[in-house]
């Protein structure tokens, strides 16, 4: 039973030792790439940008409609 053991330590120990000294750097490497505090700061970030740009062309049409509005008034009898 001994002798069996020993065979199959001999056998199959070096490839067990090696993957249990690489599966730390392998999960490590998984963890890094999937972070998902990094994906949802990228997601926002880029949301941030779309409702930015959004905001300015709100301002800009509302800064042309009230300067529209100003010489309208200064027609006669447009209003």
């Amino acid at each position: 039973m001994f002798e069996k053991t020993r065979a199959i330590a001999r056998k199959y120990g070096p490839k067990a030792t090696v993957a249990a000294m690489t599966l730390p750097f392998t999960l490590a490497s998984f963890a890094q790439s999937t972070d998902p505090f990094d994906s949802a700061v990228g997601s926002i970030t880029t949301k941030v940008a779309a409702y930015g740009a959004a905001l300015v062309v709100l301002a800009a049409s509302a800064v042309g409609f009230f300067v529209a509005i100003k010489y309208v008034k200064k027609i006669p009898r447009a209003t």
